[in-house]
């Protein structure tokens, strides 16, 4: 056997032993903690279905922010964004929310205003573009009119 063939075959074997030995190390790391993930997450969708109660969509918004710039990162990501999704359920429309937010099959423009909104608030990683496209997902749900006449808000 050439030598060349041997040492692609060890490479091969050192991949797989790899790759098998995260796989253990992540199912370890899920058993020992997701209780306490999934107890978070819980928490986060009770906190925004109170919270909601009080606010407007923008309180919503603003907190969530708020929330996730305090402890930014991927899991704090998940848990604000169940916190905005049921407190966007709960809260009062607020006249002019949706104005000008782009449809998430919009790929370039929704991409753009996410950009742009995460700009707007200082927040700059990759986890940010999930909180609007939340905003997005929400306003989708609230129109009913073609996206062309969706600037006039209904009373609310």
């Amino acid at each position: 056997m050439p030598t060349f063939l041997k040492v692609i075959l060890v490479i091969f074997a050192c991949t797989i032993l790899f790759a098998g030995a995260c796989v253990i190390v992540g199912v370890n790391w899920w058993n020992h903690h997701k209780q306490e993930y999934l107890e978070a997450g819980q928490k986060a969708i009770v906190e925004g279905k109170e919270f909601g109660k009080g606010t407007d969509n923008r309180g919503c918004l603003s907190e969530a922010v708020a929330r996730y710039k305090k402890s930014p990162g991927f899991g704090s990501a998940i848990s604000v964004n169940l916190f905005l999704k049921s407190c966007l359920k709960t809260s009062r429309p607020a006249v002019g929310f949706c104005d000008g937010v782009p449809r998430r099959t919009e790929f370039v423009k929704s991409a753009e205003w996410q950009l742009k909104q995460c700009a707007d608030v200082d927040i700059r990683d990759s986890y940010c573009g999930q909180i609007f496209g939340l905003v997005q997902e929400y306003c989708e749900s609230e129109r009913t009119e073609p996206q062309e006449t969706s600037n006039q808000e209904s009373p609310g």
